[in-house]
């Protein structure tokens, strides 16, 4: 599994719609597919009442080809399946900046690694995983040490999950 770092500029290059010209139109589109990814066009264009169902369809694949809209997801209860022990897990990292790349790489194909951010401060990246129990986290943050790129790491456990989402405030 290749970790790919996006350039803001590679998803501009030859898109037809800048960032800063989405319109009103657009952001309706958008809010309409965060609140149900599986709305049809049809749908999308009754809700907002003045296009038609092509016309929304032409915005859609514009928004894709532009790397605004990146794709669909479908919400799948963690706890349901066994995965329900959520934590983060601040890591420190031997290596720094680009170097810290292949650790990282091998960090995201842990089974259970769900998300993680590269940070500036105390920390070098933020992991968010999910697994079954304490144990399995604790052999999960184990295999990020054994990566030989892990220094130290901060792990906590979270007891309630308040809010969890993939929406951007359009």
């Amino acid at each position: 599994m290749a970790l790919r770092f996006s350039n803001p500029r590679s998803v501009a290059e030859g898109a037809e719609l800048p960032r800063n010209k989405i319109d009103d139109i657009d952001r309706k589109i958008l809010r309409a597919l965060q609140e149900n990814g599986r709305a049809s066009t049809r749908e999308i264009a009754e809700k907002l009442g003045k296009l038609s169902k092509v016309a929304v369809s032409y915005r859609i694949r514009r928004l894709k080809r532009c790397g605004v809209l990146e794709g669909f997801y479908a919400k799948v209860n963690s706890q349901k399946l066994g995965r329900g022990f959520l934590f983060v897990t601040s890591l420190v990292l031997v290596n720094k900046g680009p170097a810290s790349t292949r650790t990282i790489q091998k960090i995201a194909a842990l089974k259970g690694v769900q998300s993680i951010y590269l940070t500036f401060g105390d920390f070098d990246a933020v992991v968010i995983a999910r697994t079954s129990d304490a144990i399995a986290a604790r052999d999960l943050v184990y295999r990020m040490f054994r990566t030989g790129g892990v220094q130290s790491s901060r792990t906590l456990i979270v007891h309630t999950l308040v809010k969890e989402s993939l929406e951007v405030d359009i």
